[in-house]
């Protein structure tokens, strides 16, 4: 399937299910279904999220009015392009600094970034109550077919790097090791939170179909923690490795 193709579904998808999940939304904000931030066709590195940031479109980087799915795609595409309508979100900046001890730029295109879900929601911490958190991860769970879409479309990706929760109930490596398997991926390699307490945890894994297999690090801190700081330094500490592992 073509990227614009691809986009063309989710958006029609989202469109039809999204009243379902009106709980989770920000109200008088219009927001757009967000495949990726970058080209998935030329990344070689993917980092993944669990849902677009709502700033996104409180910050007015996306047109305000519906978007013909053509229009959307390149918007995705070329998201940390010069000459972009708006300079990205800063919630990318601890993954840009990281990524730069790999000598990696989303700017250059050898990046790109996915999410588990493309709908923004309100923050997570703003969940205000048990049915609200259900109801996040049943979103997150359905919309789980469109990541691995996008997926199937970087076809130049060596390196995955995960980082943060779907809510406390799931790191997304957990997310996935228990969700993946209905798409026909699994991410392999053993994870017991228990041996992982400390701050920034990480752990190795791979992300495995019939046809592929990624390999796979994963950081408990995410980008939007209390600390992001500890992102970055997680993987420039494991930056020789995840290097070697980019050149093979």
């Amino acid at each position: 399937m073509s990227f614009k193709r691809h986009v063309y579904a989710v958006q029609r998808y989202v469109e039809f299910t999204q009243a379902k999940y009106a709980p989770l939304l920000k109200s008088n904000v219009p927001t757009h279904p967000i495949c990726c931030f970058g080209n998935p066709a030329q990344a070689r590195v993917i980092t993944i999220g669990v849902n677009p940031s709502v700033g996104e479109f409180d910050d007015h980087r996306w047109a305000a009015e519906a978007m013909p799915h053509n229009a959307l795609a390149e918007r995705c595409r070329t998201y940390f392009a010069a000459g972009a309508p708006a300079a990205p979100h800063s919630f990318f900046t601890p993954w840009r600094e990281a990524l730069a001890c790999l000598d990696v730029t989303y700017e250059a295109g050898q990046a790109v970034h996915l999410d588990l879900s493309p709908r923004a929601t309100r923050y997570i911490r703003e969940l205000r109550d048990a049915f609200e958190k259900e109801l996040f991860l049943e979103m997150v769970q359905r919309d789980l077919w469109t990541f691995f879409g996008t997926l199937d479309l970087c076809s130049d990706a060596r390196l995955i790097l995960i980082a943060g929760s779907v809510t406390g109930k799931y790191y997304i490596n957990e997310f996935l090791q228990r969700f993946a398997p209905d798409h026909g991926w699994a991410l392999a390699g053993a994870f017991d939170r228990r041996q992982h307490t400390g701050p920034g945890t990480t752990t190795r894994h791979e992300l495995q179909n019939s046809n592929r297999d990624l390999p796979v690090f994963f950081c408990s801190c995410g980008p939007a923690a209390a600390n992001p700081a500890l992102l970055t330094t997680r993987i420039c500490d494991n930056a020789p490795a995840l290097i070697e592992l980019l050149e093979q």
